[in-house]
């Protein structure tokens, strides 16, 4: 079996981490060897799912990327690992609310630039492969010169020379995610390995929708909590009964030790915004509200609020857990619900503040705190990243495969002349 070894870099829950352990092929996988955030609840998190339910060894950094000491403590991190050996891949999302069309574009973001951060630990770890995901709107950001600096920043290392590919632009349902989400993914590829020019979509013929997600999870109502499924509920799609059991424990051979639901607490809404919800229509906004009503008792200053449709994938997952609101509940999605429509199981378990203020002056605490609606928000989705995996594997085995060729041929053309003994005849 081939183990490749990888590091995930901003690499909050761990959706990223999840998806690149789940990738197998042929006969080979990953290890994690380090991962790194700046969030101490992002490692509280990752920490508990890989280390202590699966029982992984590798190190978690907690540090900014662009602090002028990362790059020597993350090198320490891998060293303390793997030795000086060669890192295989790096994967990473450096944050992207600089470049999301939702968000407010700042061309002086300073998060826009912490993908040369990203850059400085590629230069020095020198990876086979590296993987850098973003929002589709960094394609066109500031008139593509985002697109520009990040080639131009790729082919300035001077350690060693990468090529890069991109944009790859994905939708996350073609994946087996039951989420129409869409991203652009780099990977750059050492000179001596090969290149990587796309990611073949997972074998779905229909997407994913959102009452095969998370219909088992609907008997939840507001204000309510609960550590149990409900019977009269079960898993009625196959997605439901994989979320349940665990893709990764399944992957391992590990049984899960209870039957615990964790992260599905409902919301405590107040009745005005109960009936607010009750008038969305499913898959529409609050546009759907009735005009009257909507101005004599349901009127809100937020401006983006939808209700999903059950028979179709969700809508993008975001960090704002108000923005939606369940297609059968008078009430928002719960941390659970949206970590189903983000494709993580139901054994992965967030850890730290369930939500931390709403819009506004409150994204200075939910920032800060990294609350479980963010991480999951955040997160790459583990499906998506396993697909990015699995290719990943097929260039890493292409690659040996050259480099034992190559290597036998150059054997036989070095191997030392024959040397035959002449016979001396006398006549």
């Amino acid at each position: 079996m081939g183990i490749y070894t990888f590091l995930d870099l901003f690499a909050g829950a761990g959706g990223f981490t999840e998806g690149m352990l789940l990738a197998s092929h042929d006969r080979s996988c990953f290890k994690l060897v380090a991962a790194s955030d700046i969030h101490p609840n992002a490692r509280l998190t990752h920490k508990n799912r890989f280390s202590k339910q699966l029982g992984i060894n590798y190190s978690f950094l907690v540090e900014d990327i662009s602090s002028d000491s990362f790059v020597q403590n993350i090198i320490d991190c891998v060293n303390n690992q793997i030795g000086e050996s060669c890192i295989d891949v790096i994967v990473g999302g450096p944050p992207c609310q600089g470049f999301s069309v939702f968000g407010k574009r700042n061309e002086e973001d300073p998060r826009n630039d912490l993908f040369i951060s990203y850059l400085r630990v590629i230069e020095a770890l020198k990876p086979k492969y590296f993987v850098m995901e973003n929002v589709p709107g960094l394609a066109t950001m500031y008139g593509g010169k985002t697109i520009q600096k990040i080639y131009e920043q790729v082919s300035n290392l001077k350690s060693v020379k990468y090529r890069l590919n991109g944009l790859i632009q994905v939708n996350a349902a073609d994946f087996g995610v039951p989420q129409l989400r869409e991203r652009i993914f780099f990977i750059g590829h050492r000179e001596d390995v090969p290149q990587i020019k796309n990611i073949a979509p997972s074998h779905h013929e229909q997407y994913i929708t959102v009452k095969e997600a998370i219909g088992d999870l609907a008997f939840l109502r507001t204000w309510e909590t609960t550590n149990n499924y409900d019977i009269s509920y079960p898993p009625n799609s196959k997605y439901q009964q994989e979320s349940r059991n665990g893709r990764l424990f399944l992957q391992r051979g590990i049984e899960r030790a209870d039957n615990d639901l964790k992260n599905h607490e409902a919301a405590k809404h107040s009745p005005e915004v109960i009936a607010r919800f009750a008038m969305i229509e499913q898959g529409k906004g609050l546009d759907s509200i009735p005009k009257a009503l909507w101005e004599a008792h349901l009127h809100s200053a937020k401006k983006w609020c939808v209700r999903l449709h059950p028979d179709l994938p969700s809508f993008t997952v975001v960090t704002l857990p108000d923005d939606f609101v369940h297609y059968e509940r008078h009430r928002i999605l719960t941390v659970r619900e949206m970590a189903r429509l983000q494709s993580f199981d139901d054994t992965f378990e967030f850890l730290g503040p369930r939500a931390s203020g709403g819009g506004g002056k409150g994204n200075k605490k939910r920032n800060s705190e990294l609350p479980q609606y963010s991480q999951v928000g955040n997160a790459v989705p583990p499906l998506l990243a396993k697909a990015i995996g699995n290719t990943l594997l097929q260039a890493l085995e292409q690659s040996e495969s050259q480099g034992a060729k190559l290597q036998h041929i150059k054997n036989n053309f070095t191997r030392k002349p024959v040397i035959t003994e002449q016979l001396s005849l006398n006549f």
